[in-house]
């Protein structure tokens, strides 16, 4: 069953890899079509949009992937 900490791991991964992969794009010259309108303001800022994209899916991977206190107590008292 998918649960929220389930569908949050996914996109953070997903958002992870298409940050990562849009920017080694950007550096070789070539763009995702559907990220295009990240690099309407100017490059600089493309970029650091990508970089953004990277950090916080690896930010909610990680959260997603934490367990919180209630289990950490649940299965100490098991």
């Amino acid at each position: 069953m998918m649960t929220w900490r389930n569908v949050l791991t996914i996109l953070g991964f997903l958002s992870f890899i298409i940050g990562v992969l849009s920017l080694v794009f950007i550096l070789i010259g070539a763009n995702l079509s559907f990220l295009s309108w990240i690099d309407k303001p100017g490059t600089p800022r493309g970029i650091l949009v990508r970089i953004v994209l990277i950090g916080g899916g690896l930010l909610l991977a990680y959260l997603s992937l934490y367990p919180p206190k209630e289990e950490k107590e649940e299965s100490a008292a098991e």
